[in-house]
């Protein structure tokens, strides 16, 4: 499995993660999704960029969630295209909490949403992965996360 080029910070404050789960310490993620990062936190925990880059995608609509497939359409994410062709994109974001639009710049460290219920998911937590930008998005494989 393939290592991201660049370097990311923690997208929530490491005294709010509660439970990190990666690929270390578990195989909860399989096929194109090995290697994403979930990071237990309390609801409404900000979520900051994790690097600099351009917001791509923006879903903020859903309030629905559970623990099944049958929820696995319904998450709020946003994705930010970084250099290198790398993508991040956080996962399970509060249904209204978006801070920035698709187009925006931002900056490491800035908030961009918070954490929520949607999608899913167990108990509350942000999904945050790495990928390479590829001609067909169905077409992604997560990278192993390089943090700073």
């Amino acid at each position: 499995m393939a290592k991201a080029t660049n370097t990311y910070s923690y997208p929530v404050d490491k005294r709010k993660i509660t439970l990190l789960v990666d690929e270390t310490t578990s195989g909860s993620h399989q096929g194109a999704y090995r290697g994403s990062v979930d990071m237990a936190a309390p609801l409404n925990t900000v979520v900051k960029a994790a690097a600099d880059g351009v917001v791509v995608r923006v879903r903020d609509d859903s309030n629905r969630h559970g623990d099944t497939i049958d929820f696995g359409q319904d998450m709020n994410y946003i994705t930010i295209e970084h250099s290198n062709g790398e993508l991040s994109e956080y996962g399970h974001l509060a249904k209204g909490s978006a801070m920035v639009k698709v187009g925006q710049k931002v900056k490491t460290g800035q908030p961009i949403a918070k954490t929520g219920l949607s999608g899913w998911m167990f108990a509350p937590h942000l999904h945050f992965m790495v990928y390479k930008k590829t001609a067909r998005p169905e077409d992604f494989q997560c990278l192993i996360v390089q943090f700073q």
